[in-house]
């Protein structure tokens, strides 16, 4: 039975690795989108009663290209790896978004 080696807290392989991305790189594209949606616009913690489209919209849209450069980088691009890992990491960028929004709903 082969073991996931640990670094730095996180398993070495994951969902990353079925997406054709390494750690960094799939981490720092969820992280990427989430900073954007906090900031855009001002801290969210701030408005967060106020519409959020160009928020919501701006860091969605940079999972695209980031997913894009990634793959290219990995030279692992194809139609399907680059659109499962953007959906992949849009999905997770939306319950980690959510749950802040949660979060700070009830903080009020």
């Amino acid at each position: 039975m082969e073991r996931t080696a640990f670094i730095g807290g996180l398993p070495s392989r994951g969902i990353w690795t079925a997406l054709s991305l390494s750690r960094a790189q799939f981490l720092g594209l969820v992280a990427l989108s989430v900073l954007a949606f906090v900031f855009i616009d001002g801290p969210v913690w701030l408005q967060p009663a106020h519409g959020h489209f160009r928020r919501i919209t701006l860091s969605y849209l940079m999972i695209v290209p980031g997913t894009l450069a990634a793959l290219s980088y990995n030279r692992s691009f194809s139609w399907s790896n680059w659109f499962i890992a953007s959906a992949v990491i849009a999905f997770i960028k939306f319950v980690i978004t959510a749950l802040l929004l949660v979060a700070i709903g009830l903080a009020r």
